[in-house]
């Protein structure tokens, strides 16, 4: 009998059929849908084969398994590591799963996945590296601006190899990577969707490199590998420091590359880089990340990466041997356009250009559609903002310059820039013939792909309009790696950054597989000491980790490891994580953090003195570390380290509260982010815990009701005033329109969030150019509180990847709706809830096996009902708001709904005084 649970989404490494994964990273997982409510999966049972031994009629047989686990009894259905034969470096391999459901009844067995073991690093590469000859010397471009800059760019090299194919293909895989960038092309076609690939990390490390299947693009008889190369991360401009502000890695780009082809005959050919390739330049003068990208159309080659071009002048190439560096499969999603817009508008300038506003602050670049004579110069300046007299404003630019620029050959042309990108709202266009029409321009919106994962709409339109801003600013800043800004001269992966917005990060966007490969720049990053820098990947300057941007290398991992469940992701940082806590205890004897403080930026751009004592923001952040390392020893079975992480956390508390918590509650400086570390680490002993909490709002009070937090306290301030019985607070906070407030940035046009509360304001303008982006996801970590408190889809604690949700809303404020989704790894869970008059309804859906505690905050919890006329199994305290209760209910897959009485309207704060 066929029971009816069906294993569905099947993944591997957080991939759907991964073309290249390590072998230690084959984790699988998969979702199960079902035509009933409340079904639990109560067994399962996974095959893997080989490729070469699945025929779609035979299926999988048990003489060519190479996994077959029988019958598991588990309820899980994530994170399942594969424990088979060992895997095969650079083979296919096919796996299926089926599952039992609580009354034993068995599925069918799902549709195959699919995924390809990386290569050998040593063995499994016959390339060479290639870079055209003297590349080192080549002239260089046509200055766009004759200056030092410019001087610096060189033409984009052209690479080319010509073969015979003999026969017919029955398939094929390209191995490609750069020290640089790359665009692949085979047959005049351009290999795969990707840009800006192989992506950044520390290249010295490990290089990343992308398998693409190209068997549809082969055909009998000639055909052309080629490849365009840039200089990217590698050896282009990346960072601000003046005096050295590119070629971090290398001095020029090179490629690696090889096609394994397959014949229906079962025979093998390969095409790899080496000394058959020619090498020359075309249209793309210069590329460079920050700097823009310059193309002379009339300089293409026509027909160069196509058979049948004759490339006799084309020089040859200049090779070296590849050296130990290993050569990983990507782990991360690929960089791709993900979205098109058109401008909103488009005006022309009293000097002859035209700016067109897409309405939105985006990362990519613009495709144009030109027709007329060949040699007409347009160019293309991007900005966030307008200045005051309407031009476009570049100054928080710094030194880079984010110019697109084109010389045209004549008649219909399309102009689009192939390794840069620009942060942008704005652009303006120089030398176009006549006005432009909205059609004619395109913004391609540029980042990894991560696919979204939250949803959320609610009665008060500015609150949606904030949930779209940190959405789109984690868009903007989540390429390759989660750096700070896409436009300025710096664009680096600050670790505090990506620490403190990590869980909002999640709930907008599936970035396990992101995290994954960014976790791996952590680590390569970390110096001999064991100590996290401020940054990742690392450029020369790498320092010791400032407390709060070191601490994400024990922070980021757990939060991967509690949204998604993946104990792989704790096993690979474990190392480094460990060598991190060893670090902090040879410096702090005393259990202080007094010690190893690196650049020690403190509550980073708090509004007006940033005066919380250093010393306590960063002993907070290594008891919070220890708190961390507790639970995450425990996950992976160091039981032993567990209990010593504990006995830690618990000398570091104490410590902390001898030195900076009074007897009263009240902790050292008074500052809101003392208040909200102290609190939300663990550092105020329980009984001071609801004194601490008032002497926090007393401190919002006398803010004028304003938030005080910078980068680091930011994130948890509103959950920690919501778990304190604060909710009303925590909504005046949020709805706070003057500054500093998140609704000040989106009354000024803010379409992402703004780096510096102060970025513009209305007395002063806009802030110190030195400092300024307009596209700063930090601030927009209050996003994560929206998810788990607006809404309430959290999990229980002490459990990982939503084996356990914890639905529990916190209404207040003006709100009279709020509705969200999120998709987890074991699918997706709705809810949203309605509050109308004196009554409140409460709407979940889960997905199947999962179950679910739901508690429900009511003036009347006794009264609550679910749609079934079910009364609730307790009544409990509801910890956002004192004196309210909660009705709780169990509940399993499916629509639940719950109505009965609101919880008492006007919260205590909002009686006190008007709001500012």
């Amino acid at each position: 009998m066929i029971g009816q649970l069906r294993p569905v989404g099947l993944r591997c490494a957080h991939h759907v059929n991964p073309l290249g994964v390590a072998p230690e990273r084959v984790r699988l997982s998969w979702v199960l849908d079902a035509t009933g409510t409340g079904q639990r999966q109560s067994a399962y049972q996974v095959q893997v084969m080989p490729d070469a031994g699945y025929a779609e009629e035979a299926g999988f047989s048990g003489a060519s398994l190479c996994w077959d686990t029988g019958r598991v009894p588990a309820a899980g259905s994530t994170d399942i590591p594969y424990a088979g034969d060992p895997l095969v470096r650079g083979h296919r391999y096919q796996w299926r799963v089926r599952v039992w459901d609580e009354h034993g009844t068995a599925s069918e067995w799902s549709a195959p996945g699919g995924f390809e073991v990386e290569l050998d690093s040593a063995d499994g590469w016959r390339a060479r590296w290639i870079r055209p000859v003297g590349q080192r010397h080549r002239p260089p471009a046509e200055p766009v601006l004759p200056d030092r800059v410019t001087h610096a760019l060189r033409p984009v090299p052209y690479l080319r190899r010509a073969f015979t194919v003999a026969g017919d293909v029955a398939s094929a895989r390209l191995y490609v990577t750069a020290l640089g960038l790359y665009e692949a092309r085979l047959n005049g076609s351009k290999v795969g969707d990707a840009v800006l690939a192989p992506g950044w990390t520390d290249y010295s490390r490990r290089i990343p490199y992308q398998t693409y299947d190209v068997s549809g693009l082969l055909r009998p008889g000639e055909n052309v590998l080629a490849a365009l190369l840039a200089d990217g991360w590698y050896c282009g401009f990346v960072g601000f420091d003046a005096k050295r502000a590119g070629a971090h890695y290398g001095t020029a780009p090179e490629l690696l590359a090889q096609l394994a082809i397959t014949m229906a005959d079962g025979s093998e050919q390969w095409i790899s880089t080496g000394e058959a390739w020619q090498a020359n330049t075309g249209a793309v003068r210069h590329a460079d990340l920050l700097m823009g990208e310059y193309q002379d159309l009339s300089l293409e080659p026509s027909g160069w990466d196509c058979p049948g071009f004759d490339a006799a002048g084309w020089p040859e190439v200049e090779c070296r041997d590849r050296d130990a560096t290993p050569l990983v499969a990507d782990p991360g999603p690929r960089v791709r356009v993900t979205q098109e817009l058109r401008p909103a508008s488009i005006r022309p300038t009293s000097s002859g250009q035209h700016i067109a506003d897409f309405g939105q602050n985006l990362t990519g670049w613009l495709r144009i559609q030109v027709s007329g004579p060949a040699g007409r110069r347009i160019r293309v300046r991007h900005g966030e903002v307008l200045a005051a007299d309407g031009s476009l404003y570049t100054e928080n630019l710094r030194s880079a310059r984010q110019v697109d620029e084109y010389v045209t050959a004549g008649g219909q042309e399309v102009l689009e820039p192939r390794f840069t990108v620009h942060g942008f709202r704005y652009a303006e266009i120089s030398g176009y013939s006549g006005d432009p029409d909205l059609t004619d321009i395109t913004a391609r919106v540029v980042h990894s792909d991560i696919e979204a994962a939250g949803s959320f709409t609610s009665s008060e339109p500015w609150l949606d309009q904030l949930v779209g801003a940190i959405d789109w600013g984690q868009r903007g800043n989540f390429i390759s790696v989660p750096t700070d800004c896409p436009q300025r001269d710096e664009r680096l992966g600050w670790m505090a950054d990506a620490q403190i917005f990590a869980r909002t990060a999640c709930y907008n966007r599936d970035v396990a597989a992101f995290f994954g490969k960014w976790l791996d720049d952590v680590a390569d990053a970390q110096l001999p000491s064991g100590a996290f820098t401020d940054i990742a990947p690392r450029l020369y300057m790498s320092q010791v980790g400032a407390p709060a941007w070191g601490d994400a290398g024990v922070i980021v991992p757990w939060t991967v490891y509690k949204m998604y469940g993946d104990r792989g992701i704790l096993q690979r940082a474990y190392p480094s994580m460990s060598a991190w806590m060893e670090y902090l205890a040879r410096g702090n004897a005393g259990f202080l953090r007094e010690r190893y403080l690196g650049n020690n930026y403190n509550d980073w751009l708090a509004p007006g003195d940033d005066a919380t004592p250093h010393q306590l923001l960063a002993t907070a952040y290594w008891a919070y570390d220890a708190a961390l390392m507790t639970e995450m020893a425990k996950a992976v079975g160091r039981d032993e380290d567990s209990d010593a992480y504990r006995e830690l956390t618990g000398k570091i508390r104490a410590a902390a509260a001898g030195a900076f918590v009074a007897g009263d509650g009240r902790i050292v400086s008074g500052t809101q982010t003392a208040y909200v570390l102290g609190l939300h680490m663990g550092l105020v002993p329980e009984e001071l815990r609801d004194r601490a909490a008032a002497h926090l709002v007393e401190a919002i009070r006398a803010a004028g009701w304003h938030l005080t937090t910078g980068f680091v306290g930011v994130g948890y301030l509103l959950p920690v005033l919501a778990a304190a019985g604060h909710t009303d607070v925590a909504y005046r906070l949020l709805a706070q329109e003057s500054r500093p407030s998140w609704r000040y940035m989106l009354n000024n046009g803010a379409t992402t969030i703004w780096e510096r509360w102060d970025g513009w304001t209305a007395e002063h303008g806009f802030q110190s150019p030195e400092m300024n982006s307009f596209n700063h996801y930090s601030l927009g970590s209050v996003g994560e509180w929206i998810y788990r408190f607006v809404v309430g889809i959290d999990q229980e604690p002490d459990t990982a990847g939503f084996s356990s949700p914890l639905l529990r809303p916190h209404p207040g404020g003006t709100l009279t709706t709020a509705r969200g989704s999120y998709r987890s790894v074991r699918g997706t869970i709705s809810a949203g809830w309605e509050r109308s008059g004196d009554q409140f309804s409460y709407r979940v859906e889960l997905p199947p096996n999962v179950a679910a505690r739901v508690h429900i905050p009511s003036a009347g919890p006794e009264q609550m009902r679910d749609r079934n006329g079910g009364g609730p199994i307790a009544i409990e305290d509801f910890p956002g708001a004192a004196g309210t209760r909660e009705a709780v209910f169990a509940v399993g897959s499916g629509l639940h709904e719950f109505r009965g009485p609101a919880m008492t309207p006007t919260p205590r704060s909002f009686r006190e005084e008007p709001h500012a």
